[in-house]
């Protein structure tokens, strides 16, 4: 003999799936926040290195020679020795 169902059984049984539905929505949400947030560092890292790299080639152009002497550690002593 089966036994009827009872509407109590069956919201209860439904109350975790929406609960369940609820949370994936919400994680669902939450992971293409996430996603974006990694695309717009991704980017930003990319445009940060190129301007590394245009800074390190102006430094390495640039000819800092001019107008500083040498420095000889033997020669050019601190005051205090």
């Amino acid at each position: 003999m089966t036994k009827p169902q009872n509407f109590d059984d069956h919201a209860s049984f439904s109350a975790p799936i929406e609960d369940l539905q609820v949370r994936i929505a919400f994680l669902d949400d939450l992971v293409e926040q996430l996603n974006q947030q990694l695309a717009l560092q991704t980017q930003e890292i990319a445009d940060l290195k190129k301007q590394m790299q245009l800074l390190y080639r102006r430094v390495e152009s640039s000819d800092l020679s001019d107008g500083i002497a040498p420095f000889d550690p033997m020669s050019d002593k601190p005051p205090h020795y």
